[in-house]
């Protein structure tokens, strides 16, 4: 369990450290996802970034209003979690998730990095929104920069100031899963 946890970990920071050279890059898909798309998940954070936890709810309702099949309920109790705080690293959020044989998660955690958010944002309400919206797209079996020519929350060259919402191909995609 501990080697399949470090793999996951290594795998993830792997894609947000070198996207081009993952060799699942074409697919739209991670080999580990969500079994039916229905999920709970915890808001944690701490200081002033813990403000940010209503753009968590809006970033829940951004998936939920979709036409993607999937659905996810705001629940204190969840052992999956959107961690939002300052760390001092240079990404923006960072999913980490555990699967079991089949690829199906069996707990999640996103984390949302305030420090570097905020050096970096032209619009902080929407850059917040766009990462913890992409980040849930993993939870959905999405991968990062899908090659396409198609607008997606899943490409890392989006415009994070800008697209907050899962795009009609996140949504296809997703749907391909949870028939």
């Amino acid at each position: 369990m501990k080697l399949k946890r470090t793999l996951v970990y290594s795998l993830a920071l792997a894609c947000a450290i070198y996207p081009s050279s993952v060799g699942y890059a074409a697919s739209p898909y991670l080999s580990y996802g969500d079994e039916n798309g229905r999920v709970s998940v915890n808001i944690k954070g701490s200081g002033s970034t813990y403000s940010w936890s209503s753009i968590v709810s809006e970033s829940v309702s951004a998936w939920n209003n979709s036409r993607a099949n999937v659905y996810i309920n705001e629940k204190s109790t969840s052992k999956n979690s959107v961690v939002i705080t300052d760390f001092p690293d240079s990404w923006y959020g960072l999913n980490r998730s555990i699967s079991n044989s089949y690829g199906y998660i069996t707990k999640y955690t996103i984390y949302v990095n305030g420090r570097t958010i905020v050096a970096n944002a032209r619009n902080v309400h929407s850059f917040i929104k766009s990462t913890i919206t992409h980040e849930f797209g993993h939870v959905f079996w999405l991968c990062d920069n899908p090659v396409t020519g198609q607008e997606s929350i899943m490409k890392h060259t989006r415009d994070r100031n800008s697209m907050t919402l899962p795009q009609q191909y996140d949504i296809q995609n997703v749907n391909k899963m949870y028939k």
